[in-house]
């Protein structure tokens, strides 16, 4: 029995893990991408001029497995840096690290984004 929990707990470090863990870095669109073939654990970017009467910055749209139906979450971070790039990973089924970032330059920004399984909210933590 010890020898069979060992080995699950290998194959889902081994495999489970590796999966989560990885790496996705893709591009950042300036405003909306309209996408209605989003799946779960999608990630949309994309950057804007004075959203909903703020200053310039990215909106963050995340997609997962809710309850009984795909939910989206979205976060909004207020910077006026230009970035191209984002490259993030899903620390649990409802939340990513992600990294904001110039291809070209040096400047970045890291944070977690997360949304609630019933789709009623998100949070945002800045690195």
């Amino acid at each position: 029995m010890r020898n069979l929990i060992l080995i699950i707990f290998i194959g889902c470090s081994l495999y489970g893990c590796r999966q989560e863990l990885k790496s996705n870095v893709i591009d950042i669109h300036k405003d909306f991408v309209y996408d209605s073939l989003n799946n779960s654990k999608d990630v949309i970017v994309t950057m804007h001029d004075a959203l909903f009467n703020w200053d310039n910055g990215y909106l963050v749209d995340m997609y997962f497995n809710g309850y009984d139906t795909l939910v989206s979450a979205k976060v909004f971070i207020q910077d006026d840096t230009f970035y191209d790039k984002a490259n993030y990973h899903w620390v649990s089924d409802t939340s990513i690290n992600i990294t904001l970032y110039d291809s070209q330059g040096d400047s970045s920004i890291t944070l977690i984004a997360g949304g609630t399984m019933d789709g009623s909210g998100s949070s945002i933590e800045i690195d």
